[in-house]
């Protein structure tokens, strides 16, 4: 096999294959699509955690560069509203 380099790049399609790895199967490799990794990536939910303000946000443990939600305390006045740590 050819050093991955030296492949042309292409634009995927849904039913293009990747290559991966099946860690509840002794680690066994698999073939998945492009599709099937979409699907999966579409249906997680990404929970944030939510602060007042970025003190609290930097007192609770979040790096700069980090996401987190507004509460309904934050000067905004709103919960929900995604912010990143300053």
């Amino acid at each position: 096999m050819a050093k991955i380099g030296t492949y042309a790049a292409a634009t995927p399609t849904l039913t293009d294959l990747l290559l991966g790895t099946d860690v509840g199967s002794a680690d066994a490799t698999k073939n998945f699509t492009v599709q099937t990794i979409l699907a999966l990536a579409s249906s997680a939910v990404i929970t944030l955690p939510a602060y007042a303000t970025d003190a609290a946000a930097g007192i609770g443990g979040l790096a700069t560069g980090q996401l987190w939600q507004t509460t309904a305390g934050h000067s905004l006045g709103v919960a929900g509203i995604v912010m990143v740590k300053q």
